[in-house]
């Protein structure tokens, strides 16, 4: 086995004496207590949430894709208005929600409309400017 040469030998034992050190202080002088489980206050049962009728996630993705992506898709290409029937206030408020974010990216999606099925006129939507929506999607 080669001998280090003595310089080496300083360096290898200061960098041991330094490390040795370095860990002896970090060491805590007491062993840390457990803290006690019963200073913590025990979990409060959770309040049963109100039953809201729930939409089933995968037939209201069906219906944004067969419906929604369909009239977003007709509304940007033809530049006119596209009526979407939902069948119930939830799913058109989910809708519209959803068209409101859209329209951040895709101008054309102000062109579409969602009402509920057993409604007659277009729901209103911001500024209640449904009427002018043809008009618009020229100028934009």
């Amino acid at each position: 086995m080669t001998a280090f040469p003595a310089k080496h030998q300083k360096l290898q034992a200061a960098m041991k004496n330094g490390l040795m050190n370095f860990i002896s202080a970090t060491k805590a002088s007491k062993p840390r207590r457990r803290p006690h489980l019963w200073l913590v206050p025990p979990a409060s049962k959770p309040l049963p949430a109100p039953q809201v009728a729930q939409i089933d996630p995968v037939a209201l993705t069906v219906l944004a894709v067969n419906r929604l992506g369909l009239a977003t898709f007709r509304s940007s290409t033809s530049g006119k208005v596209a009526t979407v029937s939902v069948p119930d206030a939830r799913t058109a408020e989910i809708f519209r929600a959803a068209l409101r974010e859209m329209e951040k990216i895709r101008r054309t999606d102000r062109l579409v409309d969602v009402v509920v099925a057993g409604d007659d006129g277009a729901a209103p939507g911001p500024g209640d400017r449904a009427g002018n929506r043809g008009r618009d999607a020229v100028k934009a």
